[in-house]
């Protein structure tokens, strides 16, 4: 192997290596455009503990746009407690009924999170329609862990309305 195609290779894996040092990585099925809609609440033994709100959509070259919003719940979706997570849609993975997103935590409502900590930690969603519907949640966990999106468990009951595209 010459010097030239020795230092190209180098050159390569030193990109490579930065770029998953830093969290980069493609998005998964960058050529099918993709949307999400999740509205309703995921449910535990009846409780509704967690109001879900999100909208986002991934184009043929990839971006994905959206925002996610969730609200605590005491019990049922008549009584939110004051504490409220948001967070633009980052990653979006679709696979006929299921669905699957990740937002970093970039405010909350009340404002708990420090400028330094805002999108340091992120979380996935992911949704199955079906009779129940089901959700999942994964994390908090640092943002750079997540690499896309492919569905998680879904182990909760989900009341409310699926659009997956």
């Amino acid at each position: 192997m010459g010097i030239r195609a020795r230092t190209l290779t180098a050159t390569g894996m030193a990109a490579a290596a930065m770029l998953a040092t830093l969290g980069v990585s493609a998005p998964a099925d960058a050529a099918e455009a993709k949307s999400l809609m999740i509205g309703g609440e995921l449910e535990i033994a009846d409780l509704d503990l967690l109001a879900i709100k999100a909208v986002g959509a991934t184009n043929t070259e990839g971006k994905t746009t959206g925002t996610y919003e969730a609200t605590l719940l005491a019990g049922d979706d008549d009584n939110p407690l004051p504490f409220t997570v948001k967070g633009p849609i980052t990653c979006i993975h679709t696979d006929g009924d299921t669905a699957s997103l990740v937002y970093p935590i970039s405010a909350t409502d009340p404002n708990l999170i420090p400028a330094p900590l805002q999108d340091a930690l992120a979380v996935q969603i992911t949704v199955r329609k079906g009779d129940p519907s089901k959700v999942g949640v994964n994390g908090p966990a640092p943002t750079g862990s997540f690499s896309g999106c492919e569905p998680a468990a879904t182990p909760y009951e989900f009341d409310g309305d699926i659009e997956i595209k």
